[in-house]
């Protein structure tokens, strides 16, 4: 199984107005809705009788035009209507013990039936022109307007009830707990990073009027003849599609617990409609009646333009995600006073711990480059430990390669290595490694094979990485810093063949 935890960051803002919808879709449920009372209300309309007779005797009357025999005499004795004839035997001529074969036929005839009459307010010109046909609309009607009566009562939302009441109604009802508590956790999940970025009342207004949108489009749209629609479902959609374009850069933290317990991560931008299909699979398990996919696909797309719509409007560097957070970071940049500075960039990176600006900044300030890192006050090399893989990664991806060489060799051996570069996957290291060889770049690579063999210690991959660090340790001059680098890697390396293979070097120069 797995679950979204959107951003996974805190926000520096409460969101307001994402607590508010959940507490008022909560009370409306718990308090105000009368679901139990308008569907008991609905089921006892004497229209449903009516309307079961009717469509009973368009069928006879279809099957009798169609097919004839004993088939249509059977259904008609079996629903209890008169049988044509008039005062001769109803059992005369009939198959009371009908095959499977007979069975099978008036399956398939009562299917093409039910086909032609898919559309009750449209039904197929054959089955208008059966006598019974007048009967069939004239209870079809009946029924119609008494559930109307209902709708118009307790203001349920259709495309025959359509008004500001209903909507808000609908929005703030639900179909079961289970559907209620799906709505509101997506809406948490996504809501809160939505709310932080837009801030509170355009949140709550997109959420509003979009969602309201989205459903009355779908009640205009839908010719189901069902009672009514309900639930938070396309608004919750409208605030998915609105992260989707918001934070369209960034990355997802997954929550995984399968066998194991773990949190991954992956970009918004390729596995965030992967979390929608994943709200429509919910849905259609905590939804009794059927689920309104239109609406939420509707919602998804008027989210999307609305986001869209806001971050060109007011646009954000990538590493930034929230305005908040960039006017704070403008303020700082002009701090003189150096602790005050580095407590404020910490405050940042407190509600977006990947800032790429924020951190580089910090590190370039606790230890610019060529300073010796080991010497340094311990909170800044603890808080430098801390903002090192992210600074390394950022290299990385920038292409920074040299400057990411020197950093990688001014780190203390008693860091690990390891640890420092765990934010590289397998791939991104071994292209680090090929890519240290070509520039010649040798104690680099040495640091970057030593990364991947201790943290990846099962991969097949170590076997032929060791073959390469021997040939990288044979091209180097063991000058004196050189061999005091390389027996500290030994002495504090945990791969056994890492150390082998450094000792054998380090012993034939002797």
């Amino acid at each position: 199984m797995f679950f979204p935890l959107g951003l996974g960051f805190r926000t520096k803002s409460f969101p307001y107005i994402t607590w508010l919808i959940i507490l008022a879709c909560s009370l409306f449920y718990a308090v105000v809705q009368q679901r139990a009372a308008y569907e008991a209300e609905y089921m006892s309309l004497s229209g449903h009788e009516k309307v079961e007779q009717a469509h009973d005797r368009l069928f006879y009357d279809y099957c009798k035009k169609n097919y004839g025999g004993a088939l249509c005499e059977r259904f008609a004795l079996e629903r209890g209507l008169p049988l044509e004839g008039g005062g001769q035997d109803p059992l005369l001529g009939l198959d009371l013990y009908a095959s499977p074969e007979t069975l099978n036929q008036f399956a398939q005839v009562f299917e093409e039936f039910s086909l032609k009459l898919q559309k009750p307010d449209k039904p197929a010109k054959e089955l208008r022109a059966l006598p019974s046909f007048p009967q069939f609309k004239s209870s079809l009607d009946l029924l119609k307007a008494q559930t109307q009566t209902i709708r118009e009562r307790y203001h349920l939302l259709h495309h025959d009830n359509m008004n500001f009441v209903a909507l808000l109604t609908a929005i703030f009802s639900h179909d079961s707990m289970a559907h209620l508590i799906g709505n509101m956790l997506f809406l948490f999940i996504f809501g809160r990073y939505v709310e932080a970025r837009v801030g509170h009342l355009p949140y709550l207004l997109a959420y509003l009027i979009l969602g309201s949108a989205a459903l009355a489009s779908y009640a205009a749209l839908s010719p189901q003849p069902f009672l009514h629609i309900l639930g938070a479902s396309a608004n919750v959609s409208v605030i998915m599609g609105a992260f989707y374009a918001l934070f369209f850069h960034q990355k997802l933290k997954i929550f995984f617990f399968y066998f194991a317990v773990k949190i991954v991560e992956f970009p918004v931008k390729t596995y965030m409609f992967l979390f929608f299909m994943l709200q429509e699979f919910i849905f259609s398990f905590t939804a009794r009646d059927n689920v309104a996919y239109l609406a939420h696909a509707i919602g998804l797309v008027l989210g999307m333009g609305f986001g869209y719509a806001w971050a060109k409007a007011r646009p954000l560097p990538r590493a930034f995600l929230y305005e908040e957070e960039l006017s704070s970071w403008r303020k700082l940049e002009l701090e003189t006073d150096r602790s005050k500075f580095i407590d404020g960039a910490l405050e940042i990176l407190k509600y977006n711990p990947n800032n790429k600006v924020v951190i580089r900044a910090v590190v370039n300030e606790i230890a610019p480059p060529g300073l010796d890192i080991a010497g340094m006050d311990l909170d800044e090399e603890l808080l430098l430990r801390e903002l090192m893989p992210g600074y390394l990664r950022d290299l990385y991806k920038s292409q920074e390669l040299p400057l990411l060489y020197q950093t990688v060799e001014q780190i203390p051996h008693s860091w690990s290595m390891s640890v420092c570069l765990r934010k590289f996957s397998q791939k991104e290291l071994l292209k680090l490694i090929d890519q240290a060889i070509d520039d010649n770049q040798l104690m680099a690579s040495v640091l970057f094979i030593q990364a991947f063999v201790e943290r990846y210690q099962s991969s097949p991959k170590i076997y032929n990485l060791l073959q390469t660090l021997k040939s990288v340790l044979d091209h180097m001059q063991l000058t004196e810093n050189c061999r005091r680098h390389l027996s500290k890697i030994k002495d504090l390396s945990s791969s056994e063949g890492l150390r082998i293979t450094i000792n054998s070097r380090l012993i034939e120069e002797i």
